[in-house]
């Protein structure tokens, strides 16, 4: 007896201990973040917290964030008014009976703890206000606990697992839940392993989102979602044994429903052999106002003619078929008749997936339709009238709706829905020419995404869409493109060309013809183009271009003028080869305020060359240079410097270039120094050749000249150079040998008037037979007779091959001692007379025969 009553004594206090905490514990310092905007909250995620926050419970607080932290109980100690609470991602396991504490809460999440629906069950029986809940990622069970959300009257999204045996309409008590409209049971962040949707699983909802997707379902039975005739959403991609039989029961429970959006992205495995979607199995798509499908991923491969035409329905807007094997056919010119379509995804065709088997549990059966639920015919047909009404269309096409798409006719149209705005045709492995013109017919795209395919040249404008806004033309392997293609394009505002080769057409673009004259063009990259250079003009034509990107090329100078972009915000230059900008590539950029720049990347040069560019740098702020932490410059010595200390790097090069300024100034001071000595001691000494070279080459460049014309014999026989002190003599000379018969030229007498004195000079000595130098002191003082002297000493050698036809008079007796160096070959070479004084034995009469002789010596 008394064993029994301490039995049930121990029995009490255990059951009183699930409700009952002897202390309650709270962390003081949790680092909670407040915000009062709009709403007063608490943010107190990932703070590793084992204990809760120590809240005021009167507090105004309305959201409370305490998702990633380590509590193991629901708090009881926030605020009563809490509307918001976020529980996830902890290990909450029990006490949850204080959830129905906070009688105002109205979003509770509870995902990734370590509870199960049971427990829920048990300690959480009413929250009439709540309207979002998440369980998903909790303990599993084979199935929901009857009445699960009893007391939940308010509850309009549910976030759940999907159990294999689970029947959701237990979950509620009633036999109509008209609260509940979004239901999400989705195994991408969560748990679902429904196999078989049954009817009796909705029979109590009247939804408007469901999401069924990647719950390994395998068979859908008819009218399990008849009864959802306000279901706008329906999500069961990823159900990679389903196939396209699945779309068929789908469309068959939901026509005349109010869908608006289904997807139904790979429900076949991702290998295997090629699908075709059938008319069997789109029957009754066309009875739905559907305007958003999604069958990406589902190895398509070909469709039954008719299908687009017949049984797509004409509300279409989003046609979504990416990732799939689609090869030509027929059926690409029954695009047209979705005439309300307006977004098509054709995206990443033909492509090889790495996981080898992604999504298929058993790849020796999972991808395969089970025999018995085997219901439409594998083969299809041609609908007669489809064909007959394509071939009016396009006459030139063959019977065949497994011939290629394009034929090969000079130029061809093909028409395109006349609402589609935006193509989404990149990753589609194209690979051609254009080398005809494409016609399109009625195009209203402003929207093409072109890129990672193999357009390699494109010799010829593609007419009929010329409205386009947005075009990416990225990584196709370009090498070319005709100027006409953009002309046409007047509204376009986004052109990517990035990852071409396109560097050598822009680099002869010298009139800006390529980018065409688009005004509205705002946003240009051109980045990975292997761009060497570009010319000055070559954006002359896009004033209003905002965002310029021409990084990741070859650019090792910039010359481009940019100074018409008054808009112009962003321009990137990064990892190019630039390691200066001059002033005058400086004066060609933009000078407002919001023009920014970036030269990360660059091997820009921290020298004293570059100090314009450096303060230039410095002086436009560096909040306008972006990237600035990544963006490095050269030193002398090698090292690498951020341009974050561009102040003191600006101060070590000052210090370095003022004092190389100087030794710059003194050595090129001295350089110019001696260089013009070297030029003046050579043009010194070779003074006289140089004067006589330049009157002899222009004497044969002037031949016509009359007063100067040079004879082919001499005018005269001697020529007689005298100082002023010895006119009376020189005069006397000139008599006696005219005298013997000699013709005889003095500049006293014979010089012309109106020519030069030193042009007289050469002529005279050229056109005489001989040259007397009657020699004094003040002969060799004199400028005149020195330039006689030296220009009859060129004559000889130059003219005249050395002949000997100068003859000295040494009217002085000691005049040798004072000759310059220079005469010293005439003395020796005894080309001279002196003249007899009182002490010679050398009579006058013997000095006149002589010098008689002299000059008649090789006559």
């Amino acid at each position: 007896m008394d064993s029994m009553l301490t039995f049930k004594f121990l029995w009490v206090m255990m059951t009183l201990c699930i409700y009952v905490r002897a202390e309650e514990k709270c962390t003081d310092d949790a680092n909670c973040l407040y915000s009062y905007a709009g709403k007063l909250s608490a943010d107190c995620s990932s703070r590793n917290l084992a204990f809760p926050p120590c809240f005021n419970e009167t507090s105004e607080l309305e959201a409370i964030n305490l998702r990633h932290n380590r509590l193991n109980h629901v708090p009881d100690n926030m605020p009563k008014n809490i509307e918001f609470l976020d529980l996830s991602y902890n290990n909450i396991q029990d006490n949850l009976v204080y959830l129905q504490n906070y009688t105002r809460l109205r979003h509770l999440n509870l995902y990734h703890n370590q509870m199960d629906y049971a427990s829920f069950h048990r300690q959480v029986t009413e929250m009439p206000n709540l309207q979002f809940i998440s369980l998903k990622h909790n303990k599993q069970l084979s199935s929901y606990p009857r009445y699960l959300f009893a007391g939940f009257g308010s509850l309009h999204h549910l976030r759940i697992d999907g159990l294999p045996d689970g029947n959701f309409g237990d979950m509620f008590p009633n036999s109509e839940v008209k609260s509940l409209k979004i239901l999400d049971v989705s195994g991408y962040d969560g748990f679902c392993k429904i196999s078989r949707l049954k009817a009796s699983m909705f029979a109590k909802f009247n939804l408007t989102h469901l999401n069924l997707s990647q719950c390994d379902l395998l068979y859908i039975d008819l009218g399990s979602l008849s009864s959802q005739k306000h279901l706008q959403f329906l999500d069961a991609s990823n159900n990679e044994r389903l196939g396209f039989r699945g779309l068929r029961i789908i469309a068959h429970d939901l026509q005349n429903s109010t869908i608006k959006v289904l997807k139904l992205k790979k429900v076949h495995c991702t290998f295997g052999l090629g699908t075709i979607l059938l008319l069997n199995h789109t029957t009754y798509l066309n009875k739905t106002s559907l305007e958003e499908l999604y069958l990406d991923s589902n190895r398509i491969e070909i469709m039954e003619t008719g299908v687009i035409t017949y049984h797509l329905p004409k509300s279409l807007k989003y046609l979504s078929l990416g990732d799939n094997q689609i090869s030509n056919g027929i059926y690409h010119l029954e695009v047209s008749a979705l005439h309300n379509l307006q977004t098509l995804n054709a995206s990443f065709q033909l492509f090889t997936h790495n996981n080898f088997f992604d999504g298929c549990y058993d790849y020796r059966q999972s991808c395969h339709i089970l025999p018995e639920f085997t219901v439409y015919p594998q083969e299809f047909t041609i609908y007669p009238s489809v064909v007959k009404s394509v071939r009016n269309i396009y006459p030139w096409y063959q019977h065949n709706a497994f011939s290629g798409l394009f034929p090969k006719p000079p130029n061809f149209t093909y028409y395109l829905p006349r609402s589609l705005t935006t193509i989404f045709a990149n990753d589609m492995k194209f690979q051609f020419f254009v080398i005809r013109q494409l016609f399109f017919g009625q195009c209203n795209v402003t929207h093409l995404h072109f890129q990672n395919n193999f357009i390699y040249e494109m010799h010829v404008p593609t007419l009929g869409c010329n409205n386009l806004v947005y075009l990416d033309f990225s990584n196709n392997y370009c090498r070319y493109f005709t100027p006409h293609m953009l002309k046409i394009q007047s509204q376009l505002e986004v052109l990517n060309f990035s990852r071409n080769d396109l560097g050598h057409i822009f680099q002869d673009d010298n009139k800006g013809e390529l980018l065409g004259r688009n005004l509205k063009l705002t946003v240009l990259s051109l980045h990975d183009n292997k761009i060497t250079t570009l010319p000055r003009n070559v954006f002359i034509n896009n004033s209003m271009i905002k965002i310029l990107n021409i990084s990741r090329n070859r650019l090792d100078t910039w010359r481009v003028d940019l100074r018409h972009m008054y808009q112009l915000q962003f321009l990137d230059l990064s990892f190019n080869l630039l390691s200066e900008l001059d002033e005058s590539a400086i004066d060609l950029l933009p000078t407002h305020g919001e023009f920014k720049i970036s030269f990360q990347g660059n091997p820009l040069s921290c020298t004293c060359k570059n100090l314009f560019f450096l303060n230039w740098i410095n002086n436009i702020h560096l909040d306008r240079l972006s990237h600035i932490a990544n963006t490095t410059c050269i030193y002398r010595n090698g090292s690498t410097l951020s341009l974050q200390n561009l102040p003191d790097i600006l101060n070590i090069l000052q210090k370095d270039c003022s004092s190389y300024s100087v030794i710059i100034i003194l050595a090129s001071s001295f350089i110019c120094f001696v260089t013009s000595f070297i030029i003046y001691r050579i043009i010194y000494r070779y003074r006289w050749k140089i004067l006589y070279i330049y009157y002899l080459v222009k004497r044969a460049i002037f031949p016509e000249n009359k007063k100067t014309e040079g004879k082919r014999f001499y005018e005269s026989d001697v020529f007689i150079s005298y100082a002023t002190h010895q006119r009376d003599f020189s005069i006397s000379m000139a008599r006696k040998l005219e005298n013997k018969g000699l013709k005889v030229r003095i500049h006293d007498r014979d010089f012309l008037p109106g020519i030069d004195i030193a042009e007289n000079i050469t002529n005279a000595i050229h056109n005489s037979r001989r040259t007397v130098v009657v020699m004094t002191s003040h002969f060799l003082k004199s400028h005149w007779c020195m330039f006689e002297l030296n220009m009859a000493r060129m004559e000889s050698i130059y003219s005249r091959g050395g002949e000997n036809f100068l003859l000295l008079i040494l009217l002085e007796k000691n005049v040798i001692k004072d000759m310059p160096r220079s005469l010293f070959d005439i003395i020796e070479s005894k080309s001279y007379l002196e003249y007899p004084d009182d002490d010679s034995f050398q009579s006058p009469d013997a000095f006149w025969a002589n010098l008689e002789d002299a000059i008649n010596e090789n006559e």
